[in-house]
């Protein structure tokens, strides 16, 4: 494409070249024809004296500046001259003049004919200065666009120079730092047949002291001179725009970098703090030598300690995993899984009786990584539990179909109730936020197993959201493409297949 835009430039800029070479013989043609056509007739047809004849050959080289320029105009004027001293000045038949009115009316001839001619000449070139002001203007504009609109600026610019500029080829070099002005140039960008260094190039335009633009093709005019300057002014506004974008970027990634050590740090102070506290007390009890307990206080001794200890495990675990996902460091080692096979590990820790478990006798197999599944659900489960105390989670799973034909594993953890206490951001999205609480009974968590939950599920090519459920509480939809569709039984027993219950 970049190819055809140069050729249609170079075209074009040949055409116009040819246009004005034309309009120049047609000058000079009518500057030698017309007076003499005029003359001619004025002899001897129409019998015209010396001021009609000098004002029809005004006319002439008026036509003759139009066509052609100043100098057809020019010629016009002495040639008129000529033919007016020969045939209508006495005596007619010689260039010489007796009468001296007729050599002031004659000179005045070609003053002024001269004058007309240098008037049209000049205003053609304001035309022709004007309509080139207009054109710059334009590609100015186009350049303007290109650098707030184009995803990539450097290589529509350079697009843009090829077409305006009528190159065979243009390309970007640098000359990389700390090679000094003797180091080799990089090609950075080109288009077209883009020369392989400055070196080859017909045009070099420096652009700063390590950068140089280079074309390949007819030398420029001036007005393309300067052009071609607006095109190295443009790139030098682009690439400080990137460089501005690199730094914003890095700026928002120490940000929230430092958002996120000072987060660990509370959530360190805060939360690791109150299990700690407990099992220090705990062991504390145990081991005063003059303490007496029986077999059921000591049990209930030890089950807080494992409470308390369990609870440090889920947070050292979440933040090494958001850790790790903040780093690009999760690898899922993906296969065909069942959700049936996944749940019993999921739902160990959650007390007996209170999740009801749907649609996992039937349905394909998705793509997840089996240990990364069931850490999420997990997390959802205890998430809803935490939330929901003392109303029922239903776990309920179905196969979805999406309009494009692409088919999906679906899991829905819906609490039909959170705690009064709970109150949901506007936004759903806030939930996923990191160190995020929301009513944390007892101030219980880190905020991070939603963000945790979701970071392990993009890690599988997966989703989730979170939804209102109609009536009061919370859905996490977690959804994972299927696996090869696996044979199961009809859904004839009642299940509906939006809800999956």
């Amino acid at each position: 494409m970049s190819t055809q835009t140069g050729d249609g430039a170079v075209l074009q800029a040949l055409a116009l070249r040819d246009i004005r070479r034309n309009r120049l013989v047609a000058g000079f043609a009518v500057a030698v024809l017309v007076p003499a056509v005029v003359q001619w007739l004025c002899v001897t047809a129409w019998g015209s004296d010396l001021t009609a004849a000098s004002l029809l050959q005004l006319t002439g080289a008026v036509g003759a500046s139009l066509l052609g320029g100043i100098v057809p105009g020019l010629l016009a004027a002495l040639w008129a001259t000529l033919l007016l001293n020969y045939f209508m000045v006495q005596p007619t038949g010689s260039l010489f003049i007796h009468d001296a009115t007729t050599v002031v009316s004659l000179v005045c001839f070609v003053v002024v004919s001269a004058a007309v001619a240098a008037v049209v000449h000049l205003s053609e070139r304001r035309l022709a200065q004007a309509r080139r002001a207009r054109a710059e203007a334009a590609v100015l504009n186009r350049l303007a666009l290109v650098v707030v609109a184009a995803r990539d600026p450097v290589s529509r610019l350079l697009l843009q120079a090829q077409e305006v500029l009528g190159a065979d080829g243009v390309g970007l070099f640098v000359r990389p730092a700390g090679e000094g002005l003797n180091g080799d140039w990089e090609r950075r960008a080109g288009v077209g047949y883009a020369p392989e260094s400055p070196a080859r190039a017909e045009v070099v335009e420096p652009v700063d002291e390590s950068t140089v633009l280079a074309l390949r093709g007819p030398a420029l005019s001036s007005e393309q001179r300067g052009l071609l300057r607006a095109f190295t002014a443009q790139l030098v506004a682009v690439r400080d725009r990137q460089r501005l974008a690199v730094s914003l970027d890095e700026n928002r990634a120490l940000a929230q970098d430092n958002r996120m050590r000072t987060s660990i740090l509370q959530a360190v102070s805060h939360d690791l703090r109150t299990p700690l506290a407990g099992i220090k007390l705990t062991v504390s009890s145990l081991l005063q030598p003059h303490a007496r307990f029986d077999s059921g206080q000591r049990r209930e001794l030890l089950d807080t300690i494992e409470a308390y200890t369990d609870q440090l495990s889920t947070m050292v675990e979440n933040l090494l995993d958001l850790s790790r996902i903040a780093g690009g460091a999760v690898t899922a080692v993906q296969g065909p899984v069942q959700w049936r096979d996944v749940l019993p590990g999921t739902l160990r820790t959650v007390p007996t009786g209170s999740v009801d478990v749907h649609g996992m006798e039937w349905g394909t197999p998705v793509v997840a990584d089996a240990g990364l599944v069931e850490r999420v659900v997990a997390n959802l489960v205890e998430n809803a539990i935490r939330h929901a105390p003392g109303s029922r989670i239903t776990v309920a799973a179905q196969d979805m179909v999406e309009d494009d034909g692409s088919r999906y594993g679906e899991l829905r953890v819906i609490d039909s109730g959170s705690a009064p206490s709970v109150t949901l951001p506007d936004d759903l999205e806030e939930l996923f936020v990191p160190f995020q609480r929301f009513g944390d009974a007892g101030g219980a968590g880190t905020g991070l197993g939603l963000a945790v939950a979701r970071g392990l599920t993009e890690a599988m090519g997966g989703t989730l959201h979170a939804e209102r459920t109609p009536g009061g509480g919370l859905t996490m939809v977690l959804r994972l493409l299927q696996a090869e569709r696996a044979p199961g039984p009809d859904r004839a027993d009642g299940m509906d297949e939006e809800t999956g219950r």
